[in-house]
């Protein structure tokens, strides 16, 4: 093994309420030499996307809305170092956007359903809380372009993403059908925004330029989901993504009912030079 790599055990990364009992940090750590104004950051971290198994899911109607979180939700590493995110359970997509440095938690999930309602230091009771108002039954009126629709489910409504300095990072668009002749539809399946700002990854979603697909391939906007690990002991996807350039990274799940409805998001921090 690369000696670079093997000294990453030498520093610690810090996997913290992997129980949910309230957000986790993955943070650099001091100099190893002694320099106390100096920060180390590791080059390697592991996010687990979604609760590691066994997961716990509420009873319905909360069912597995408690389980769709990032273990840690914040991470830092150093530029040129990897995140392995290790995917759990069924129906993620995994979206990686650049945010600004002062990119908080509190400036995304203002952004999503309920966001009106800070979040608490218990991830597991934020979502049983937001899921009486955010889920798919929920029936919402709105106006588009002119004409007056009922919106079935939160998570299909129209949501724009901003980072801390209030730049659009995602447009979700509408997940809608407008009732014709003709009939008006807005297509959008995904959290699939690679127009606003800088995306590093997109693991669902659409395919623009696909013409060598059977139609019903290239016309498909949602693309597959990521299998996750599953009880007992089934392996799941395991995505290495590399971040050569320092900054603050918006990972977002782009199942829409898991990013706008439960949250489902983290932040990575790349640290150097």
């Amino acid at each position: 093994m690369d000696a670079r790599r093997w000294s990453v055990a030498a520093v610690s990364v810090v996997l913290v309420g992997a129980a949910l009992g309230g957000p986790a940090r993955a943070r650099a750590t001091s100099d190893p030499n002694g320099d106390p104004h100096k920060v180390v950051a590791p080059r390697e971290a592991t996010v687990q996307f979604a609760q590691p198994q066994p997961q716990t899911p509420d009873p319905v109607p909360v069912g597995a809305s408690v389980t769709h979180l990032l273990v840690p939700d914040d991470v830092t590493i150093a530029k040129g170092g990897t995140v392995n995110f290790i995917v759990n359970s069924g129906g993620h997509g995994i979206a990686i956007h650049e945010v600004s440095n002062n990119t908080t938690r509190a400036d995304i999930a203002e952004d999503l359903c309920d966001g009106l309602t800070n979040e608490g230091q218990d991830p597991v009771a934020d979502r049983r809380a937001r899921a009486a108002v955010c889920n798919g039954t929920v029936v919402t009126a709105v106006v588009i372009n002119g004409v007056a629709v009922n919106v079935t489910g939160t998570n299909n409504l129209d949501y724009k993403i901003t980072d801390g300095k209030g730049r659009l990072v995602i447009d979700s668009g509408f997940n809608v059908t407008i009732p014709g002749p003709p009939a008006i539809v807005f297509d959008n399946p995904r959290l699939d925004d690679p127009d606003h700002g800088v995306r590093l990854l997109a693991t669902s979603g659409a395919s623009p330029g696909d013409t060598a697909s059977p139609d019903a391939i290239a016309d498909n906007r949602a693309g597959a989901f990521l299998t996750g690990t599953a009880n007992p002991a089934t392996v799941g996807n395991r995505i290495q993504v590399y971040f050569p350039k320092a900054g603050r990274y918006l990972v977002i799940c782009m199942n829409r009912a898991h990013a706008l409805n439960d949250h489902e998001f983290g932040l990575v921090s790349v640290v150097g030079d």
